[in-house]
């Protein structure tokens, strides 16, 4: 009798068992679901296919120019965007249109130092930084959008030859700031 009774009781947690199970398996798929509209890396291409990120923070002017401004940042890594909006990591070669480059902002103007084959440069020109949507503004640059922003590193989406990249900086040390200027020719942009 005692043993008919546990069977029983061990048949309904098996029952209880697989129906909470499915019901998980349920929530988790649905839950997955929800994402499957955002790319890897979270960028929306406007309608003029230029990659905005989903959930871009505003940087404001203040904090540009307090944290940003004033200092040299060297170029880490970057993503390429792809038509879809999605971010593949990306290898700078001698036939790509993305050339290592760092970056320096000064109070009213910002200096390109471009690494190439046969020199270094650097590009010096004005710009205005548009705190509503993190824009960057200058002859010096095709497109730039500030993304990420903290003391020791920054990230931009940039236009660089035909595409859209991610690249990420650190902030240069004083002395690399110096090697910059000092080792590199200055162009027109």
């Amino acid at each position: 009798m005692c043993d008919k009774r546990l069977v029983r009781k061990a048949e309904k947690m098996k029952t209880i068992y697989r129906f909470l199970s499915v019901l998980m398996f349920g929530i988790l798929t649905q839950a997955t679901k929800c994402g499957e509209d955002l790319p890897e890396q979270g960028y929306i291409m406007s309608e003029d296919k230029v990659p905005q990120e989903y959930f871009l923070t505003t940087i404001s002017a203040n904090y540009f120019q307090t944290n940003i401004a004033q200092h040299g940042w060297k170029w880490k890594e970057a993503w390429r965007i792809d038509e879809e909006g999605i971010g593949v990591r990306y290898e700078a070669t001698s036939l790509s249109d993305l050339i290592p480059h760092d970056l320096y902002f000064g109070a009213d103007s910002m200096t390109v130092f471009l690494y190439k084959q046969t020199s270094n440069e650097r590009q010096t020109d004005s710009y205005t930084y548009d705190a509503t949507n993190n824009r960057i503004l200058s002859q010096a640059v095709a497109y730039m959008q500030l993304t990420d922003a903290d003391s020791v590193s920054i990230a931009f989406i940039e236009r660089l030859g035909n595409h859209y990249y991610k690249s990420r900086y650190e902030r240069m040390l004083p002395f690399e700031l110096n090697a910059r200027w000092n080792g590199s020719k200055p162009v027109k942009p």
